[in-house]
Formats: structure tokens, sequence, C-alpha cells
């Protein structure tokens, strides 16, 4: 269940071997939490009247009502109490391949987003009316959190056409829990909240306003389908996942923030609050809002511009844009002949594959949109600010954080390994308007570790030591400081050669997808060939620092 959206296993049947269960019936809501069930069972009335209480359950599923389609869960939505609008979304990486390299009936991986009034999300395959995977998720308002559903079979190998039943899948809160941590659902909705991978402008792979997903490139079975043709702009998707993890965080933060007195909080599960600024816990996708190909462009041949996307080569939301570090984000333009030039020579393509028939078919180049690479995830970045918002953390101690190998906001193995500290504060205070969190978080590293003696060798030193040194420099410092390692670090990439730098930045993109669907849990997100293209780069970018 993954996250072209937010949780889609393309078309594939969720189908398991559980050749030991009891067979299911019709008529009954099932619960299947994948890590912890080994069988699809029926749900306790106590279960249900406990645990499923958001509107798709209430209004659908605990009226006895079980759709078998998409078309039927729309209809029994529609024709429940519930007063929802109806809003689809399309999206799919073969979705503007061209009809040359592929008719409208080779796989395009295209699926449907379908919301009601945003709380109840539908994620199927397109064409709906073929699809076997439908899965739900939907907002449980006293319980704060997200609610999974599916549709499921429990069938053994000699099964041919297994009856499917509604299983509740788990909730958010067992994203977290290590049993089920990876598994079902959880293998893409890392902590819980819808997703969608493409979630900033220009929103490659999605219906938009940059970009039409047309009638004519589409099966006609889908084209002629209401989901398709009613189908709106992922800006709109974009406004409706960001309020639904913001809305689930708000709620999180808040319940584990108690006011015992006017000047007095108590924090719980500091450690999870921090897992969000010292790791990724999941990540988006971004690219630039020029088209790979020069033929795209209006003008036809645009240089490519404004690279890299955000939250890719630094972490600017917060290190420029919350901090207020006084440096310029790294922004370079690739000259359009260069670029085609080095697509061509490094074997650049979109490769669709299937499983039995090998290569479906291939298209020479890059992605609809440039520069195509995974970013700091907004999730992160959200939880981030609001934990400055409330004075849990203080702009130095995230600042100390994310200057550990500063240079790779992403996949950062060794300001991950900074986790294992967080990971022994499981409480704090906020008292007088000053929290524990970072004195606490400092004094355990500063047990191991000695602050970095030589700035001009960061990169060689522990991140342990690279903490330190930013958080040990004087609060009338610590800004110009860091603000002047960023902008000598920029000031090393500007300087390169225009050809030195399409090198590096192309070096590096590459080095990021390939960690991308490599890196555990992260790599559930790549569910399709065409996400990425394929190449002949596999080296490593230099190492701009010297070290």
């Amino acid at each position: 269940m993954a996250g072209a959206s937010f949780a889609l296993r393309g078309n594939i049947e969720m189908r398991r071997q559980l050749s030991s269960c009891p067979p299911v019936v019709s008529g009954t809501i099932y619960r299947f939490i994948d890590g912890q069930d080994s069988c699809v069972v029926p749900m306790d009335p106590e279960d249900i009247e406990e645990k499923l209480n958001d509107p798709f359950a209430q209004a659908v599923l605990r009226q006895g009502n079980f759709p078998d389609s998409a078309q039927a869960i729309s209809d029994a939505i529609r024709q429940s109490d519930l007063d929802f609008d109806q809003t689809s979304y399309v999206v799919g990486e073969g979705s503007q391949v061209p009809l040359m390299v592929a008719d409208r009936d080779k796989s395009r991986s295209l699926r449907y987003v379908v919301t009601w009034n945003n709380q109840i999300m539908l994620s199927v395959g397109a064409p709906a009316s073929q699809s076997s995977f439908h899965q739900v998720i939907s907002w449980d308002d006293r319980a704060k959190v997200f609610n999974y559903y599916e549709r499921m079979s429990q069938v053994d190998d000699s099964s041919s056409s297994p009856l499917k039943v509604w299983v509740w899948a788990g909730n958010s809160p067992l994203a977290r829990q290590p049993q089920t941590m990876g598994h079902g659902c959880f293998d893409c909705h890392h902590n819980g909240v819808p997703i969608m991978k493409e979630l900033e402008s220009p929103w490659n792979n999605w219906q938009s306003e940059l970009a039409s997903i047309t009638e004519h490139i589409v099966p006609k079975l889908v084209a002629n389908e209401s989901f398709f043709q009613d189908r709106s702009g992922a800006d709109i998707l974009e406004k409706v996942i960001k309020g639904n993890f913001q809305k689930y965080y708000r709620d999180w933060l808040d319940a584990r923030y108690h006011q015992i007195e006017d000047d007095e909080v108590k924090l719980t599960d500091v450690n999870e609050m921090l897992r969000h600024v010292i790791t990724n816990t999941t990540v988006n996708l971004a690219s630039v809002r020029v088209q790979s190909k020069g033929q795209n462009t209006s003008p036809p041949n645009a240089n490519v511009t404004n690279i890299p996307a955000l939250d890719t080569f630094l972490w600017d939301s917060i290190l420029k844009d919350r901090l207020n570090l006084d440096y310029q984000p790294l922004r370079v333009t690739f000259n359009r002949e260069s670029y085609d030039d080095y697509l061509q020579q490094h074997e650049f393509a979109l490769v669709q594959k299937d499983d039995e028939d090998g290569i479906l078919y291939e298209e020479n180049g890059s992605t609809y949109f440039a520069y195509f690479v995974p970013q700091v995830a907004a999730e992160d970045s959200y939880m981030t600010k609001r934990l400055l918002n409330k004075s849990i953390l203080t702009d130095k101690f995230v600042a100390a954080v994310a200057m550990v190998d500063f240079q790779n906001p992403l996949f950062s193995e060794k300001r991950a390994s900074l986790q294992k500290y967080a990971n022994e504060i499981s409480d704090g205070t906020i008292s007088g308007g000053i929290s524990s969190v970072p004195t606490d978080f400092a004094k355990k590293v500063q047990k191991v570790a000695s602050p970095c003696s030589n700035p001009d060798n960061f990169d060689a030193c522990t991140a342990e030591k690279q903490f330190l040194y930013t958080w040990n420099l004087s609060d009338d410092q610590w800004r110009e400081l860091t603000a002047k390692r960023l902008t000598n670090y920029v000031k090393t990439i500007n300087n390169l050669q225009p050809s030195e730098q399409l090198d590096y930045l192309m070096q590096l993109s590459v080095k990021r997808r390939d960690q991308f669907v490599s890196t555990p849990l992260i790599r559930n997100l790549f569910e399709f060939n065409l996400l990425i293209p394929e190449t002949n780069l596999g080296d490593s970018p230099p190492n701009l620092l010297g070290n």
C-alpha cells in the first residue's frame, strides 16, 4: 500500500495465502492488521463501537453496506446522510508518455484518488471498473486518528474467485509500533497519515494546471469513467493532503503537551517528536517547473532553471525560511543543449517493465518535469516548525542538528545516528518558557564527545562532534557562523564551470534516487518503474567539501 497519492499498491491485488484460516462470510466487518494478525478475523461489536467511528465506518460499513467497487463506494457515500462533496484526481507515471512510444492501452500505472470533504479518501486503480484494489482512509475525529480499510480475501492456493470482505487495517498510531511498522498500509504511510509523494508544484505525474492527462492518452475505459472526466488538479489535492497531516500532527502534539500550571508544561513521547528533526521519517519527490524535453517548454528549448528543487540540496525550508539564516540558496541554470546532450550521453530513459514480458516500452530522456528527486518530507518540516513554535525546541538546537552532515539533508546515516540519544529522552518539561529537551539531549551527547575542533575539516568529524560545534557557539555568533558555512558551500557549487555544475548536480540527483530505492521503508514508495529514469551513471558525485 504505497504512496503515489496516499497509498496505492498499483493494480496488484492484495491477496493473502492464509490456507489455515477459517473462511470469511459476507455482511461482516473484519480486521486484518499486517504484522499483528495472521488471519482475517471478524470484529466484535465492542471493538467496532470503540475503534470505528470515522464517517466511512459510521455511514457505510456500520450500516451493513459493503460496496464492492469504486462506483459502489461512491454511491454508498452519496446515498448516506453525510452530505459530502466528491472530488477525483488522476495520477500515472506514464501519463505523459507520447502515443508514438506507447499506445493508449499500454500500462501507464494510472490510478485515482477520490476524496469526500477531506474526511474520506479512496485509492483505486484505473480503470476503476476493473480494479481489484480498494483502499479507504477515513478521519476519526473522536480518536484523532486515520482509520485504514481495504477489501481483502482470505484464500488458499486452490481458490479461483475468493470472497472479498472489508477489513479494518489499523489506524495511525500503529504506523510507529514495532510489530506493525512497515507492514500493510504502513509500509508507505510511515507516520500513519495520508501521503502524496509529489506534493509540491509541478506535481510530476499528476493531472494539474501545468500538465494535463488527456483523454487521448489513456485507455478508452478510463476516458469514459466519471472519475476521470470529473478530475481535478493536483494543486487542490496538495491542500487536502497537507491539511490532513497537519491536523493529525497538531492533535498528536497537543496530546503530548500537558499544561500543568500557567508556566509549567510536561512533555511526553519526546523521542518521537525528535525523529522528525533528526531522521527522515519519510520523503516526498519534487522537480523544477521546466519540462525535461525542450519540445514541451514555452518557448521551445528553454533552459532548465532553478535547479535544484526545494529541500533537496539543503534543508532550506528550515535553515533559510524558518531559522532566517542569512545565506542564498543554490539556484543553478542548465543550458538546454548541454542538458539534452547529458541525458543522451548517459542514456537516461523511462522504462516500463512487466514481470512476465520484460520491457514493455521505453522512452529516451528523463521525467516529464526536469530534475525529479527526493526532497525532505513536508511532514518532517511541518513537525519541526511546530516544535519550534511551541518552544519545545530552540532555533539553535534545530540548527545544530540540521548542520550535522548538512550537505545531505536526505538519507544521512551520520545525522540519523543521533536518534539514539533522543531515544533516551521520553519526557521533558517547559518551565518559565524554557524547554528541557535541547539541554537534555546536548548533555547526553557531551558525555561521549567534544566539539569538532577543526571547522575547516567539518565533514570528517563525527555526528556528535558536528552537533556540539554548533551547539557550543555563543548565542551572538551561531547564526552568523552557521550562515557562513552554508554560504561557502553554495559558493563552491556556484564557482564550478557550467559543465562541472551540470555533472555534479546530475550525479547528485542519481545518487539521491539510488538512495531512495535502497533505503529500508523509504524504498516502499518506489512502486512503479516509470517513477524515475534509468541511466548508465553509477559513480557518486565528488565530495566538494574536500574531505
